[in-house]
């Protein structure tokens, strides 16, 4: 897999969608099938527009559940800068889907990313979420 993280719709219904969210950094990876209402892909598209607005910015966003309680896994991201010069980063968690015959499985990691390919992903998450089907990606780099 390339670095970045990897959105694919798996399964759809009149009220959800099952996305299957990839990651990987170039050292650690993880993979997680949540379950997200219709809309919420483009809500996650129009919350992470135009990042980094400035060194500060900063912006979180959670698709799915976490917790042996709920049906699907979880992912969380932390857009950031790391300094005043705006060199962006995602940190991210990953967890699976609790399963009665299987733990609970969790990745956590940091990505560095570039605005332009913030901006891309937007416009891919976006139509995937109206598409209700296809790829987004979101293209890190590697980590010097």
């Amino acid at each position: 897999m390339d670095i970045g993280f990897q959105f694919e719709v798996i399964y759809k219904a009149y009220d959800m969608l099952q996305v299957r969210i990839s990651a990987w950094n170039g050292a650690f990876g993880g993979i997680a099938d949540v379950y997200v209402g219709i809309g919420r892909l483009e809500e996650v598209a129009a919350a992470l527009k135009g990042f980094p607005k400035n060194p500060s910015d900063t912006r979180e966003v959670t698709l799915g559940a976490f917790g042996p309680e709920s049906a699907g896994g979880g992912v969380s991201m932390r857009f950031y800068c790391a300094d005043a010069s705006g060199h962006a980063y995602v940190q991210s968690k990953l967890e699976s889907e609790s399963l009665p015959s299987k733990p609970i499985q969790t990745v956590m990691l940091s990505l560095p990313i570039e605005a332009v390919a913030v901006d891309l992903f937007v416009d891919e998450l976006r139509l995937l979420g109206v598409r209700k089907s296809g790829v987004a990606r979101l293209r890190g780099r590697e980590a010097t």
